[in-house]
């Protein structure tokens, strides 16, 4: 039998302030490129809507309320009882609401080059 032990959130060795970010759709990248542990854009919270900046990019967001509250833990390194099959975890936070990305990206453009149009060659 395995034991899994749960730490409460007052209790745990690890507290983060984390956000739920959903977006609706893929973000795409050249297969051989790492995208682990890189900064893809900017990210502005603003009472309830989000604004993700990547590139020329600006997406919107609105915060919503979770169905349920969804528990984010992690699992202890230190765990005193392994030779028994224990398993130990820390609740990091409770998420209460996430914010979505349900829109297409707006383009982003140079005040100097907006209305401006190439006709011809």
């Amino acid at each position: 039998m395995v034991h899994v032990v749960i730490h409460s959130q007052k209790n745990s060795n690890e507290h983060q302030d984390l956000v739920y970010l959903d977006f609706q759709g893929s973000f795409d990248s050249p297969d051989n490129i790492d995208v682990s542990n890189i900064e893809i854009g900017d990210l502005t919270l603003d009472n309830d809507k989000a604004i993700v900046i990547i590139g020329h990019h600006k997406l919107m967001g609105k915060k919503v309320k979770l169905p349920k509250p969804f528990a984010v833990i992690h699992k202890r390194k230190d765990v005193m009882d392994e030779g028994n099959g224990g398993v130990c975890y820390d609740v990091v936070t409770i998420l209460k609401e996430k914010y979505v990305f349900s829109t297409r990206p707006g383009l982003i453009v140079q005040e100097s080059l907006r209305g401006l149009t190439k006709i011809g060659k």
